[in-house]
C-alpha cells in the first residue's frame, strides 16, 4: 500500500492513501464486453444504461492472483492498494451498488458497498482525528463504503452533488474492471481515490464543463484539520472521441493551515477512445512544505505515462483486446511513497491481455516490470518488508492473473 510520509501521530497530520469517478474518461466504464473502457461527454462521463430505468443495480467480483519475482513474506506488493496481496489467490474486491442516473427526474444516486483486500488497503491511512481518543472514525469504520453520494441535475445542465464521490484526478478507476490494466500506475497510487464533500457541476458550452469541488482532504474520509480543501476539475471534448481533463487541487492537509503548507497537485490528461483503440497521456506535478520538520523542507512528485490500448478480435460475445504502458514517478523526499532514499525515480512498463466472454465475466494476464533508481532498494524482497528494511530489492517483475465477474441491470429488467 502506498504511503505518504506524515509528521508524528501527536501532530495530527494524516496520511492520505495511495483514486477516479464519474467525471474522469476511464470511470463509469461499460460492462458490455465492446470496450475496456467507454468514451464518454465531459461531465459527467456517460454511463451505461437500460433504456427503461434510470435506477441501475450492479456488482462485481474481482479475484486476482500476482506471481511477484521477490516473493516477499509479507505477501505485499509495495505502493498499491489495488493489486494488494501477491503469492496466492486473492478475493481483491467485492462491490454492489445501487446508482439512478438523471432522467425524466432530476435526482441521481449512487451507493456502493464492498470488501476484499483493495477495500482494507485503500483507507488503511485514513486518519483518526484526536489520536487514542478518536471514535467512529478510521480504517474499520469506512473500509466497506465504496461510494455514497447524491444529488440533482437542474434544467440549465447544473449538477450539485455531496458525499463520498470518484476523485476525476489521474486517469483509471479504483474499479480495476473498468480499467485498461489489471494494475494501476504509481501515478496513480498518489493521487486520490475518492473525494468527500459537495461537488457543483458547471456547464461551459455544449463541449466543456467545469467541476468545483470542496472535500475534506486528499482521499480520506475523516480531516485532522477545520479546514476544507478544494479542486477545479475542467474537462473538454474538442472533437469525437478527444477528452482533455485539467485537474488543480490545493488545500492543507495537516494542523498546519497557513497557505505556505498547503498540499497542491496539478493533474493533466489527453486521452483518445474509440471502438478499436485508444490511448491516454497523464502528467502531474506536487508538492507540499513539511512545516513539522526541522527546517520545513520542500516535499515534492512528479510522474507521467503513456497507455495504449487496441482490439484484436472478437464480436458481441468474445472479446479479446491488448494493451501496453509505460510510466515513471519521482518521489523528492519520499513523501508519497517512504522510504529513507530523499529522492527516488520509479519507471515502469506493463503489458495487457483482456478477454470479454458474454458481457458478464472478463480473464486477465498481464505483465508488469518495475523498477527503483536511487539510493538503495525498494520493493519487499522475502523477509525484507519493512520501508528502511535491508535487502530491499530493486527491480519487481510481476504476472498478474485476473479474473472478474460483472453484473449490471436496470430495475425494470430485474422485475422482469
Amino acid at each position: 500500500m502506498s504511503t505518504f510520509a506524515s509528521p508524528p501521530a501527536s501532530v495530527g497530520d494524516r496520511a492520505a492513501p495511495p483514486k477516479l469517478g464519474p467525471w474522469s474518461p476511464a470511470d463509469g466504464a461499460s460492462s458490455a464486453p465492446a470496450a475496456p473502457a467507454a468514451p464518454g461527454p465531459p461531465v459527467p462521463a456517460k454511463r451505461s444504461r437500460a433504456p427503461s430505468s434510470t435506477w441501475l443495480v450492479g456488482g462485481f467480483v474481482d479475484s486476482q492472483y500476482v506471481v511477484n519475482s521477490n516473493f516477499p513474506a509479507n505477501h505485499i506488493f509495495r505502493g498499491t492498494p489495488v493489486t494488494a496481496r501477491t503469492g496466492e489467490f486473492s478475493p481483491n474486491l467485492l462491490v454492489g451498488y445501487v446508482r439512478k442516473d438523471p432522467g425524466a427526474s432530476p435526482w441521481m444516486l449512487e451507493v456502493a458497498i464492498q470488501a476484499g483486500a483493495a477495500a482494507a488497503a485503500v483507507y488503511a491511512a485514513d486518519p483518526t482525528p484526536g489520536g487514542d481518543t478518536s471514535h467512529y472514525a478510521g480504517p474499520e469504520t469506512w473500509k466497506h463504503i465504496g461510494r455514497a453520494w447524491g444529488g440533482v441535475r437542474l434544467r440549465s445542465g447544473v449538477e450539485i452533488a455531496a458525499g463520498l464521490m470518484p476523485a476525476p484526478t489521474h486517469f483509471g478507476s479504483f474499479w480495476t474492471k473498468d480499467n485498461w490494466h489489471a494494475s494501476i500506475t504509481w501515478g496513480y497510487s498518489s493521487v486520490p481515490f475518492v473525494l468527500t464533500g459537495l461537488r457543483a457541476l458547471v456547464p461551459l458550452g455544449a463541449r466543456a464543463g467545469v467541476n468545483l469541488w470542496v472535500v475534506n482532504g486528499y482521499g480520506t474520509l475523516a480531516d485532522a484539520n477545520r479546514a476544507p480543501s478544494g479542486l477545479v476539475n475542467l474537462v473538454v471534448t474538442p472533437a469525437r472521441g478527444w477528452t482533455l481533463v485539467q485537474n488543480v487541487y490545493a488545500g492543507p492537509e495537516g494542523v498546519d493551515l497557513r497557505v505556505s503548507a498547503w498540499r497542491v497537485l496539478l493533474d493533466s490528461q489527453v486521452v483518445y477512445q474509440r471502438e478499436r483503440w485508444g490511448f491516454a497521456l497523464v502528467g502531474d506535478y506536487g508538492r507540499e512544505r513539511l512545516t513539522w520538520l526541522g527546517g520545513q523542507p520542500v516535499a515534492a512528485w512528479a510522474n507521467g505515462m503513456a497507455s495504449l490500448r487496441w482490439h484484436v478480435l472478437g464480436g458481441r460475445r468474445a472479446r479479446w483486446g491488448m494493451a501496453a504502458r509505460s510510466e515513471f514517478f519521482w518521489d523528492h523526499r519520499g513523501r508519497i511513497f517512504g522510504g529513507p532514499a530523499l529522492d527516488r525515480w520509479l519507471v515502469g512498463g506493463t503489458y495487457t491481455n483482456d478477454v470479454h466472454l458474454f458481457g458478464a465475466l472478463l480473464l486477465r494476464v498481464e505483465y508488469r516490470y518495475d523498477r527503483a533508481l536511487g539510493e538503495g532498494g525498494f520493493f519487499y524482497r522475502h523477509a525484507a518488508t519493512a520501508d528502511d528494511a535491508e535487502g530491499l530489492a530493486v527491480q519487481q517483475h510481476s504476472l498478474i492473473f485476473g479474473f472478474v465477474a460483472y453484473i449490471e441491470r436496470g430495475l425494470a429488467a430485474w422485475r422482469r
